[in-house]
């Protein structure tokens, strides 16, 4: 799992939280530190800050799709209904506003990865 996120505490306490669960989890404070993550090993699912300096997370979403079909679900301290529905056209598998409701964050990692590989 990689988790794209500027602010790094954000990134240090969720990755915390999914390790716990079991997830094994890598993390990059940057969309161009994600993108080269993503171009380096297999993710499982991406959760990526649509508020980024330098490369907005559509950017960095439509890049990700240049090398990946890899699940990715959208957080974002707002989210407009436009936005969201915007994303969701995109390919987003989800989008989350901050803080991140824990529980929800875990079942639904969960179900996605479990979704993923009953069909791959």
């Amino acid at each position: 799992m990689l988790i794209v996120d500027d602010e790094t505490s954000i990134c240090e306490e969720f990755s915390e939280t999914l390790e716990h669960e079991g997830f094994r989890v890598d993390y990059a404070d940057s969309g161009e530190g994600g993108i080269k993550k993503l171009s380096e090993k297999e993710y499982d699912l991406v959760f990526l800050d649509s508020s980024m300096p330098w490369m907005t997370g559509d950017k960095v979403f439509e890049k990700i799709r240049q090398i990946s079909e890899v699940p990715v679900v959208f957080i974002s301290g707002f989210i407009s209904p436009e936005k969201k529905r915007k994303v969701m056209a995109m390919g987003a598998v989800s989008c989350l506003e901050k803080p991140l409701d824990v529980k929800h964050v875990k079942s639904l990692a969960h179900s996605i990865i479990r979704r993923n590989f009953n069909t791959n």
